[in-house]
């Protein structure tokens, strides 16, 4: 397939949820989806599903935590496309809600690894391939909890709080290129993670995860002024 005339997408957690309807959102307009996650028969799920719909997509079954295959991943999106047009920091685990000293450190450390320290890797190993498009975005998905912090949140705050702070840092350091930065801090959304954090939730009163998607490419859509923006999604 010739990619020359096509833009390229690469979205973290494809599988589920906004990752998901945002791959399918994204190929329905003609962006050829870098689809990632770790499960494999949901990958090839969603390559079907948007293939049925006439787009295009490439699968990358890839742990965050396996930092050599991020580092190989940068390497191979620069080979085979040259460039990254829209790079969406979507996966994310939440970990268990809890008093913050009642949380093992383990699983703080892996809510920090996966959240905060795999999209530094990311960005890194990327970097070149977002650079070389004329119109390239990096969208990362926050929360409101950076503005309106909760307790027993955990490490899911802590590491939405300390992305937020990277990402500034990167633009800053990064304001002549023509990377545009958007950071979303989605209202509710019916997914497993909002599910396994409010359990028994009235999800009537939550936006879908298509809907979710549907917002978030209308205000990537939009010709923007400056190069970084927050939005409450």
């Amino acid at each position: 397939m010739n990619y020359s005339n096509k833009k390229i997408a690469l979205i973290s957690g494809s599988t589920s949820g906004l990752g998901k309807e945002l791959s399918i959102h994204l190929s329905k307009n003609g962006y050829h989806v870098l689809i990632h996650g770790r499960n494999e028969n949901k990958l090839n799920y969603l390559y079907d599903k948007i293939k049925e719909i006439n787009g295009s997509s490439t699968i990358i079954n890839l742990d965050l935590n396996d930092y050599n295959g991020i580092n190989k991943l940068g390497h191979e999106v620069f080979k085979n496309y040259k460039k990254l047009d829209l790079l969406v920091m979507n996966a994310a685990i939440l970990g268990t809600l809890s008093p913050l000293c009642h949380q093992e450190p383990k699983e703080f450390e892996a809510v920090l690894n996966t959240n905060l320290i795999a999209n530094f890797r990311l960005l890194r190993s990327l970097e070149l391939s977002l650079k070389e498009s004329k119109n390239g975005k990096l969208c990362v998905i926050s929360s409101k909890l950076t503005k309106h912090p909760k307790p027993f949140w955990g490490a899911y705050s802590v590491s939405k709080a300390a992305l937020e702070q990277m990402i500034f840092s990167w633009h800053l350091e990064n304001k002549k290129t023509n990377v545009k930065v958007y950071i979303f801090r989605p209202k509710p959304i019916n997914t497993k993670l909002r599910k396994a954090a409010m359990p028994g939730e009235n999800e009537k009163k939550n936006q879908t995860p298509t809907d979710a998607a549907e917002k978030l490419f209308s205000i990537l859509n939009k010709t923007m002024p400056n190069n970084i923006f927050t939005f409450d999604l």
